[in-house]
């Protein structure tokens, strides 16, 4: 008798639980951006900069490039576009930079709020079959860096593992470097973007 009773209470408890949910009448409500997105208004704008090689140096390139191969650039170009996404809950990027003579490669990237990690998700996608994705976060120190880490795949099924920072010398004008390991071994750069007016 008892135990046809425990079982009985324990039946109608979880029958009781699953055929009355708590439904609320009240319309589910639109959450607002944070106030940690806002951060990265400062990014919003159109910017163009150039960007150099640090590893493996020029000369490095050059002497493992075939007889009569034309000399390896020593900087290169970039530029794009930060805009706030799906009513300011993400920041979206679209940007270009040089690939060689007569070639670029393009990307978009997407940034938002992980609230439980308490930094940045970032996701990116290139017109050479590339997707990313990794983290970011403001430098406690001085509040004008972001650091940035993250990993990529290329269309071939390659990994790539990056890390690196961009710092804002002022409200036009940020430094950036960039440090990645994948199949062809260490690969770093820095370079300057400016905002263009």
């Amino acid at each position: 008798m008892y135990r046809r009773t425990l079982m009985t209470i324990c039946v109608l408890g979880l029958l009781g639980g699953c055929a009355k949910p708590d439904w609320s009448t009240e319309p589910p409500q639109k959450p607002v951006p944070c106030p940690e997105l806002t951060k990265l208004s400062r990014l919003i704008g159109s910017w163009s900069g150039t960007a150099e090689w640090v590893y493996p140096t020029v000369e490095e390139m050059q002497a493992g490039m075939p007889e009569g191969a034309e000399d390896m650039p020593t900087s290169f170009k970039g530029g794009g576009k930060f805009t706030w996404a799906l009513d300011g809950m993400f920041l979206f990027g679209e940007s270009w930079h040089e690939m060689g003579p007569d070639e670029r490669m393009h990307y978009m990237e997407f940034w938002t709020w992980d609230d439980k990690a308490k930094k940045y998700r970032t996701w990116s996608f290139t017109d050479w079959g590339q997707t990313g994705d990794g983290w970011a976060w403001f430098d406690a120190a001085d509040g004008n860096t972001i650091q940035l880490k993250g990993t990529s795949v290329d269309a071939d099924g390659s990994k790539h593992h990056g890390q690196g920072k961009m710092t804002f010398l002022d409200d036009g004008r940020y430094e950036w470097d960039w440090t990645e390991r994948g199949p062809e071994g260490k690969m770093a750069f820095k370079g300057v973007s400016n905002r263009e007016r």
